[in-house]
C-alpha cells in the first residue's frame, strides 16, 4: 500500500495524533499526547495501536517506579516525624521522663513508642537516672540535629511537595527511600510510560500533508436533508480487525466433562441415580463383602464421624443374609470367619465410594433389566498432592441382566470410552475386593503419546449379590474422573481445577 493510500485510511483521530506528533517535534508521551490533540487516553491508545501497524509511529514502553506518601508518611510530612516532635519537647527544660516529653510534644502511644525507638536509632538521646527516674536527655548528635533538618526528612518533604521517580533521584536518596519505605512511609507503584515517535514513513506523511477532515459514524436524517452528508467523512470500519475479548459465563471445566459423561450414559438408556455424602458402614463396605478388620476401614482410608455418630440399620432380613456371607460365606465361599459386628454396620463414615450407592439401589431393585450410573462427589483420608485429593469426583456404572459375561462389560467400557474421544482402549487383568473377573482400562492420549489408567471394572461377587437377593450377573466399572480431566483439560496437577484462577477459567478449552 502507498502512502496517499495509507494516509487516506486514517481515521479524524489518527489525523489529529500526528499532527500532534508533528506539532511536539516528532515525539511525545500519551499523556503529552492527550494535551495535544483534546483526546482522551483511551481514543489515543487506539489511535497509537493502528498507527504502529501501518508503521507511521513508533511506541517505546519504558517501566516507572512512582513514589508515593502513604498516609502515615503525609502525616508526618505534614506534622514532622514523632522523633524530632519530641526532641524539640525535649529541647525545652534539658531532661523529661518519656511521658512528659510525649505529652509535651502531643504524640499517642503508639507514636511515643515509635518516636523513642528512632530517637535512641539516630543517637539523639540517652536515658539517665536522675532522683529515682529514668529520664531522657538530649546527646550532641541530638543538639546538632535541633539545628537543621535531616536528610530523610527533607526528603519526605520534596515526595509531599510532587511526585518523584525512583529512576530520577541520587544513589544516596534512593537509599533514603529504602529506608522510608522500611518505616512504610513510602510506596513505590511500577507504572509503564510509553513514548510515542514518528517513524521515517511518518514524517514523510506528515510532509506530503494531513488534513482534518469531519468524520461521522452513522448517516443521520438531517445530514441527508441539509446536503451536509457531502462536506463529512464517513468513518471506516475494519470488519476483520480483532475486538475485545468477551468471556461469556460458562460451567467449570470439571463440570462440563462430567456432563459429557452424564449425556453419553443417558444416550446408552443408563439411569443416574445419587450418592449420599454421609453413608453407614453397612452401605459403604458390610454390603460390598469387605470385613471389618479391612485396612479401608481405619482413619488412614476413610473418614469417621463423630455427628450422627449411628445411622439406621438395613432390615433385619438382610442385615443377617450380610452377616452370614462375611461369617460363613455364600455360594461355595467361605467368608471371613469372623463374628460379624452390628455396632460397626451402625457407624458413620463420609460416602468414600459410590459403589455404596449403585449396591444400594441393587438391594431395592432384585430384578432385570438394570442399568443405573452414579456421578458424585466421595472422600477419602488421602496425601493431597498432585493427583490425589481428599474430595473428588467419581463415576460408577452397573448393567444387570440374564446371560451377561465379561465380554459385554468389555463393550460397554469400549463404547464409553470411543464416545469421550479416546478410541484406543486396552484391557488388563485387575484386581478388586468385590468383582470377579476383575478388568483395568487404560487409554490412549495422542497429546500425551501415552498410555494411562482411566477405569478399573468387574463382576459383581456372589458373596456380594446373593445377600440382596440377586440372582443375575451385574457388570459394575468405575472411572476415575481425576486422571481423565487432568488429560483433557492440559493440566500436570489437579489442585489448578480448584485454584479459581480467573484466567484460566476463561480461556480454558477441553482437549
Amino acid at each position: 500500500m502507498n502512502l496517499e493510500k495509507i494516509i487516506e485510511k486514517m481515521s479524524s483521530y489518527e489525523r489529529k495524533l500526528m499532527l500532534g506528533l508533528a506539532q511536539a517535534g516528532g515525539e511525545s508521551t500519551v499523556e503529552q499526547a492527550v494535551g495535544l490533540t483534546g483526546l482522551d487516553q483511551a481514543t489515543i491508545m487506539r489511535a497509537v495501536l493502528s498507527l504502529s501497524e501501518m508503521g507511521l509511529i513508533k511506541i517505546n514502553e519504558k517501566k516507572i517506579s512512582k513514589i508515593k506518601l502513604t498516609p502515615e508518611g503525609q502525616n508526618y510530612a505534614r506534622f514532622g516525624l514523632p522523633e524530632r516532635r519530641m526532641l524539640q519537647a525535649l529541647s525545652e527544660s534539658g531532661y523529661a521522663t518519656v511521658d512528659e516529653a510525649a505529652n509535651r510534644a502531643g504524640l499517642e502511644v503508639e507514636l511515643k513508642n515509635i518516636a523513642i525507638t528512632w530517637l535512641k536509632r539516630r543517637g539523639w538521646i540517652n536515658f539517665i537516672k536522675k532522683n529515682g527516674k529514668t529520664l531522657l536527655k538530649i546527646t550532641e548528635s541530638g543538639e546538632k540535629a535541633l539545628a537543621q533538618k535531616s536528610a530523610d526528612e527533607k526528603l519526605l518533604e520534596l515526595l509531599a511537595a510532587k511526585e518523584n521517580n525512583l529512576e530520577e533521584l541520587s544513589e544516596e536518596d534512593r537509599e533514603l527511600i529504602r529506608l522510608l519505605k522500611e518505616r512504610k512511609l513510602v510506596e513505590i507503584k511500577e507504572e509503564i510510560r510509553r513514548e510515542l515517535k514518528l517513524s521515517d514513513l511518518g514524517r514523510r506523511a506528515i510532509e506530503m500533508g494531513i488534513n482534518l477532515v469531519e468524520e461521522v459514524s452513522e448517516l443521520t436524517r438531517e445530514m441527508l436533508l441539509s446536503g451536509r452528508w457531502r462536506e463529512v467523512r464517513l468513518k471506516k470500519y475494519d470488519v476483520i480487525a480483532p475486538g475485545v475479548p468477551i468471556y461469556p459465563g460458562k460451567a467449570h471445566p470439571l463440570q462440563q466433562i462430567i456432563e459429557e459423561l452424564r449425556e453419553i450414559l443417558l444416550e446408552m438408556g443408563f439411569t443416574e441415580i445419587k450418592s449420599r455424602i454421609v453413608e453407614s458402614e453397612f452401605w459403604n463396605f458390610d454390603a460390598l463383602f469387605q470385613a471389618q478388620d479391612h485396612p479401608a476401614r481405619e482413619i488412614h482410608d476413610s473418614f469417621s464421624l463423630s455427628k450422627p455418630r449411628q445411622a439406621n440399620l438395613p432390615p433385619p432380613e438382610l442385615l443377617n443374609r450380610v452377616a452370614k456371607a462375611h461369617e460363613r460365606g455364600v455360594a461355595g465361599s467361605t467368608g471371613w470367619g469372623y463374628k460379624f459386628n452390628k455396632d460397626i454396620s451402625r457407624r458413620t463414615v463420609l460416602c468414600s465410594q459410590t459403589t455404596a450407592a449403585t449396591v444400594r439401589y441393587l438391594s431395592t431393585h432384585p430384578e432385570p433389566p438394570i442399568k443405573v450410573f452414579c456421578i458424585d462427589r466421595v472422600y477419602r483420608h488421602e496425601k493431597i498432592d498432585y493427583k490425589h485429593l481428599a474430595e473428588f469426583y467419581q463415576a460408577e456404572g452397573i448393567v444387570m441382566d440374564k446371560g451377561l459375561t465379561l465380554r459385554d462389560m468389555l463393550g460397554y467400557l469400549k463404547q464409553i470410552m470411543v464416545k469421550l474421544g479416546l478410541p484406543k482402549i486396552r484391557f488388563r487383568p485387575g484386581y478388586f475386593p468385590y468383582t470377579e473377573p476383575s478388568v483395568e482400562a487404560d487409554v490412549y492420549f495422542p497429546e500425551k503419546k501415552e498410555w494411562l489408567e482411566a477405569l478399573g471394572a468387574g463382576m459383581f461377587r456372589p458373596e456380594l449379590l446373593r445377600p440382596l437377593g440377586i440372582r443375575y450377573p451385574v457388570l459394575a466399572w468405575g472411572i476415575g474422573f481425576s486422571r481423565l480431566s487432568m488429560v483433557r483439560l492440559g493440566i500436570d496437577d489437579i489442585r489448578d481445577l480448584y485454584n479459581n484462577d480467573i484466567s484460566w477459567l476463561q480461556t480454558r478449552r477441553m482437549i
